[in-house]
């Protein structure tokens, strides 16, 4: 890598790592341009060299956040390939995800547009960034399908979805609501966690049973 590239790499990465603590300090809305060139200490005018505007950071930190979310869930499941092990590999690998950037990680959750064309190519990569996310879990419910240690009610990419969508909820949940979790049930959001994860394993195995 040339000189200036190297310059400009880091410079990006200067900026994106100041928009980050302020995102999470303060939230987007209450975030500003000059806000991030003072916290990277840069000026005004540097930023607009590497990026277009505030969303055009943000969405580029939610690209490194669903790259990073892949290779989290792919080393995972290298070390836990079976089942129910790689699923509790899943649960513990997005939580750790959670706290490393929460506000990427609720993102993901928010609708992610179809690229319609090269104009905007940052939105092309996070969507297809999200496909090959999909493309993981739907793997690993395919081989554990093919295994017999699950059945499948509907196709391989919607269980998976479905699945990955229920773990981010209970993640989401115990954070946002940890508060309410230890005051009114007297147990920690990791609880809530893990026990939500069990629940939801024994849905999809067939073992749950409400009682009263």
């Amino acid at each position: 890598m040339a000189k200036k590239e190297r310059l400009s790499e880091f410079n990006k990465s200067n900026i994106l790592s100041a928009a980050k603590t302020l995102f999470r300090e303060k939230g987007i809305m209450q975030t500003s341009v000059d806000d991030i060139a003072k916290e990277a200490d840069y000026s005004k005018s540097t930023i607009y060299v590497y990026f277009k505007s505030k969303d055009d950071i943000f969405y580029h930190l939610l690209l490194e956040h669903m790259q990073l979310h892949k290779e989290v869930l792919v080393q995972a499941l290298s070390e836990s390939p079976g089942f129910p092990d790689g699923y509790f590999a899943i649960c513990g690998a997005m939580a750790k995800l959670y706290e490393t950037n929460p506000l990427c990680f609720d993102s993901i959750l928010g609708e992610i547009a179809l690229p319609q064309d090269d104009s905007d190519p940052i939105l092309a990569q996070i969507y297809y960034a999200g496909e090959e996310l999909n493309a993981v879990i739907e793997g690993y419910i395919n081989k554990c399908a093919a295994e017999h240690t699950i059945s499948l009610e509907t196709t391989p990419l919607q269980t998976g979805f479905t699945l990955w969508a229920s773990i981010s909820g209970i993640i989401t949940l115990a954070n946002k609501k940890e508060a309410y979790i230890r005051k009114v049930m007297s147990i920690s959001k990791e609880q809530f966690m893990q026990d939500g994860f069990v629940l939801l394993l024994k849905t999809i195995k067939g073992e749950y049973t409400y009682e009263k």
